[in-house]
């Protein structure tokens, strides 16, 4: 990739244009992207002069950034710090951050899944229940069947990334962007200021991270891709292994104990010479196994009949299942749905205020696409084949249908609404027999 002419085509920065316009299209937010008393819309109108002018501007390195702001944001409960810049800024950024991404894709595995066009967390949960399968199919005697999983996660990864002047990251950026002369580009300039840029803290005064990519701009995820590759690359090379990554979320799985062995000591001296830590307490090394019985060799390996990644568990089967915390969320969504719709419909008789209630939940569990959507609906539909876990979810969501229509807790609801009229009048859908009859059609 040719930084310099890259920074220079007006038509990536109105491009940036027109994506920030379509982004903040709906939102209200829009309102407040105003610089120097030009709001967005005007931006838009005018984005050809303005294309031109700051693809001039960065080339030649001298376009001035303001400093950022952190705001606080509060995304699944968690409170996180988002980095927030000027509109001609946000511009920067997005052209900046399209162009190491492009420069990066010749890099990147394939056994990486996250922040890529065309491929999604959910490739690689069902790329290992693949690799699951072809196990079991290729030992048909159970007692050597069995799979060594490790499982890592880097601890704080958004915000360990090390971005100081002696920062790994520099040299792969070098390597990408021109070789050992692209830091000497009056491009690099914008670069080193995208990567590492200048804020203003909450607390006053400014200053640039030693660590952490600018959480909430498009350089981070392209980072985040960018800084493990050549971990990726060593594992995804291993004869009879399985590996995906996604982001910090690090999976790999082989027969062999020593492989596996050498696999983590692999992780375990890439992840320090890049300066990061792994998350001990999310660290899992798994001897998966139908029966759930200890790993034959004194290897450290735990015996279990499943393997949590990615908000799933893969059984040892190569059935997929919804984690525990996913299906307890599952579960509380569609009992607030359920409950909500119930006491909209206090005054219409129990059959009407049943099918309403079910109607409700149907549509929360239809596979198409929607704004409000739990990623646990994903997984469901496009993942989940675990039939005891779809049967007992069967029976819970016909609980809480009949708690919110009847009032009654329990199995004692099944009294006053058997559970064949439940599916047969009142239109309660069932995730079992929908994935039977899918597989039956496929």
């Amino acid at each position: 990739m040719d930084l310099q002419r890259a920074l220079a085509d007006p038509r990536r920065y109105r491009r940036q244009i027109e994506r920030l316009f379509d982004q903040t299209l709906f939102s209200p937010a829009r309102r407040a992207l105003r610089q120097d008393g030009v709001g967005l819309d005007a931006l838009f109108d005018g984005q050809r002069g303005i294309a031109r002018r700051l693809a001039r501007a960065a080339a030649a390195g001298g376009y001035a950034f303001e400093p950022g702001r952190i705001r606080r944001i509060r995304v699944d409960g968690k409170e996180r710090e988002v980095f927030d810049f000027r509109l001609t800024d946000r511009i920067i950024h997005g052209v900046a951050a399209q162009i190491v991404e492009e420069a990066t894709r010749p890099l990147l595995s394939d056994r990486l899944f996250s922040y890529r066009k065309g491929v999604s967390w959910a490739d690689a949960a069902a790329g290992f229940a693949a690799y699951v399968r072809r196990h079991r199919r290729e030992h048909p005697d159970p007692k050597t069947r069995g799979l060594r999983v490790i499982h890592r996660d880097i601890d704080s990864y958004t915000d360990s990334i090390p971005v100081g002047p002696d920062s790994p990251i520099w040299p792969m950026l070098a390597g990408i962007l021109g070789g050992s002369d692209a830091p000497a580009l009056p491009g690099w300039a914008i670069l080193r200021e995208v990567v590492r840029p200048q804020v203003l803290w909450p607390g006053g005064g400014l200053g640039r991270l030693l660590r952490g990519v600018p959480t909430g701009q498009p350089i981070s995820c392209v980072l985040f891709n960018l800084y493990l590759h050549g971990l990726d690359r060593r594992l995804e090379s291993v004869p009879g292994g399985f590996y995906a990554r996604y982001s910090d979320d690090i999976l790999f799985a082989h027969p062999d104990p020593v492989r596996a062995r050498e696999a983590d000591q692999a992780i375990e001296r890439e992840i320090a010479r890049l300066g990061l830590r792994l998350k001990k307490e999310k660290s899992r090394d798994i001897f998966l196994n139908q029966a759930a019985r200890p790993s034959p060799e004194p290897d450290g390996f735990t015996g279990s009949a499943s393997a949590a990644f990615l908000g799933t568990d893969v059984h040892a089967d190569g059935t997929i299942a919804l984690g525990r915390e996913a299906a307890r969320s599952l579960l509380r969504d569609l009992a607030d749905r359920a409950e909500r719709t119930a006491k909209a419909a206090a005054s219409v008789s129990i059959d009407e205020r049943g099918r309403a209630v079910c109607a409700v939940l149907n549509r929360a569990l239809r596979p198409e696409p929607a704004p409000l959507r739990q990623r646990s609906t994903d997984i469901l539909r496009r993942l989940a084949t675990h039939r005891p876990q779809l049967r007992q979810l069967d029976y819970r969501i016909a609980l809480l249908a009949l708690r919110a229509a009847t009032g009654i807790a329990g199995p004692r609801a099944f009294r006053a609404v058997p559970y064949a009229r439940l599916r047969r009048d009142w239109g309660l859908g069932s995730l079992l027999h929908e994935r039977n009859l899918g597989r039956r059609r496929g």
